[in-house]
């Protein structure tokens, strides 16, 4: 299933990537794309039309064209793994639907944001983990940490493992999940952000950048439309 886009996933859950998502494809828009987000599956809201939801959000930033429905098919309400939500509610996550609606979303723009719920590892549905998304999906895999200390040690191993399962690593995004405040000193947290993008960088030799917190479009440096499409 080769396309245009980029597959993001992260390290762990909350380390940002529906910001990252969110600022990419912003970012893409910006320079004139006609960009499609897809969140495969989700967990945590009741309704993926809550304005807090991942899906409203990635709807939001890449456009408001169509419904948050389409950009994340599936939801459940329990803010745990997909399958164990579902499980929760008597429902169970649709394993077809999980590549169909990816499918789908290829008719929506040029360029394909796909943000997976959880890390890499994370079940997406009783048979089904995230990795096993970027593989059937081939789309440019995209590492997101949060800026903190451990990212050197979190990312390189989600990167090693993504590579020894054939996944092509596009970049890798450090994302500032709470302000990091003024303080420029040797274990500030910019300063351990900066050192460890700069360490991940050199071992993996991809591109690697900041996301600070608020900020709503990617810093410049990284030409995320030659990444999707490479």
């Amino acid at each position: 299933m080769a396309a245009a886009g980029l597959f993001l996933a992260g390290t762990d859950t909350d380390v940002g990537k529906t910001r990252v998502a969110a600022a990419i494809l912003r970012t893409l828009r910006s320079a004139g794309s006609l960009v499609a987000a897809y969140k495969p599956v989700a967990s945590g809201f009741a309704s993926v039309d809550d304005e807090r939801s991942d899906a409203w959000v990635l709807w939001d930033a890449a456009g408001r064209r169509g419904t948050p429905q389409d950009v994340c098919p599936q939801s459940f309400s329990a803010a745990i793994a997909p399958p164990s939500s579902a499980r929760a509610e008597g429902r169970h996550v649709d394993e077809r639907l999980l590549r169909s609606g990816f499918v789908t979303r290829l008719t929506a723009g040029d360029v394909v944001v796909v943000e997976a719920a959880g890390g890499l590892f994370s079940p997406m549905a009783d048979e089904t983990l995230g990795i096993d998304l970027a593989r059937d999906f081939s789309l440019p895999l995209v590492v997101v940490d949060a800026a903190r200390l451990g990212a050197i040690g979190r990312t390189l191993g989600i990167v090693r493992a993504a590579r020894s399962e054939g996944l092509h690593l596009a970049a890798v995004v450090l994302s500032h999940t709470t302000p990091p405040g003024d303080d420029d000193g040797p274990v500030s947290p910019r300063t351990i952000a900066r050192e460890a993008a700069a360490e991940i960088g050199r071992r993996t030799g991809v591109p690697v950048t900041i996301l600070d917190h608020g900020a709503e479009r990617m810093p410049p440096g990284i030409d995320w439309l030659a990444l999707a499409t490479g």
